[in-house]
């Protein structure tokens, strides 16, 4: 499971959708911890594009993985 606080059904699976799921993601991460204060808009933004690089890369091992299997 790739996301704990937001469910990926509730978003569109587009560059703006992804976005936009990983910086709701991290904001209500960033919220439970307590660490929320500490944050700035520009680390929250920063965070979301890491996150939304590292699903997209998970989405591309899983696809990769899946058609080998495949063969």
């Amino acid at each position: 499971m790739f996301f704990l606080y937001v469910d990926e059904s509730d978003y569109e699976m587009n560059a703006e959708g992804i976005y936009q799921m990983c910086y709701d993601e991290v904001v209500a991460e960033a919220k439970d911890t307590g660490d929320y204060p500490m944050y700035g808009e520009a680390l929250l933004r920063q965070s979301a594009e890491w996150k939304a690089e590292e699903f997209l890369q998970h989405c591309e091992d899983y696809r990769m993985n899946h058609e080998a299997s495949l063969l």
